[in-house]
């Protein structure tokens, strides 16, 4: 599901409990605050699953990155790549880290 779905059916279940908690207010059935809470842990479920969404993608992305460097590496190693080459990986493989998992690069 995509992350708006999830986040539109959030609300939904959220207005759902703000109703259950009105009704339970104005009667105190028991019913209604059950109803509520119910309600509210959906909400909140669905928010998690909103979140996580993007870093499903994220890591998603990742992975492909680290296919991706593992394969010019292995390329590389077969050919015997000069030094240069095998620095030129390593050095865009520091530059993914740091542009996707905030990895700090260190003063050389």
């Amino acid at each position: 599901m995509k992350r708006e779905d999830l986040g539109k059916l959030a609300a939904k279940y959220q207005e759902k409990a703000d109703r259950a908690y009105q009704n339970y207010q104005e009667t105190g059935i028991t019913r209604y605050n059950r109803e509520r809470r119910n309600a509210e842990d959906m909400a909140e479920a669905l928010r998690a699953a909103a979140n996580a969404a993007d870093e499903h993608v994220l890591l998603g992305h990742i992975r492909a990155e680290f296919v991706w460097y593992a394969g010019r590496a292995e390329a590389a190693l077969a050919e015997n790549a000069p030094r240069e080459k095998l620095e030129e990986i390593l050095n865009s493989m520091i530059a993914s880290a740091a542009t996707l998992c905030s990895y700090k690069r260190r003063d050389s």
